[in-house]
């Protein structure tokens, strides 16, 4: 079950109206924590009706589908096996771009890569647990 400012969430009329996307933290029972995002509904161009058509020729028929998001538990390999304690979503975003935009930068904001607390490998896929190797002399 999924926690939103403290309300549980098991559906997506419990979202907010416009929310496409969400960030969120899970913890596990072992105390590792894992932060992603989750796209809930996507948009779905559809051909136009005919009356749509009768109306304007290039009209954009436009559709929000539902995804299934109520028993996700992650997408990280390294979470496999692990029981889940707690899911959290942390923000709930009306576009990909914003969603990513939060995700990296709690990424970034935790440290992820260098804290063992997180089992997250990389952020947005190229920054790794190595990012830091060629620094040269420690920043005061």
């Amino acid at each position: 079950m999924w926690v939103y400012e403290d309300k549980e969430v098991t559906c997506h009329d419990d979202l907010l109206p416009g929310c496409t996307d969400f960030v969120y933290l899970i913890t596990y029972t072992n105390g590792k924590k894992y932060i992603g995002k989750k796209t809930v509904r996507s948009v779905r161009r559809l051909k136009p009706t005919k009356k749509q058509l009768a109306i304007r020729k290039n009209y954009a028929r436009k559709e929000l589908k539902d995804l299934p998001f109520v028993n996700y538990e992650g997408s990280s390999k390294l979470t496999e096996g692990l029981t889940v304690a707690k899911k959290e979503i942390l923000y709930q975003t009306a576009g990909k771009t914003a969603a990513t935009y939060i995700e990296v930068a709690l990424l970034f904001e935790h440290e992820v890569l260098f804290n063992s607390t997180f089992v997250n490998e990389n952020i947005s896929g190229k920054f790794y647990g190595n990012a830091l190797n060629g620094l040269l002399g420690e920043r005061q």
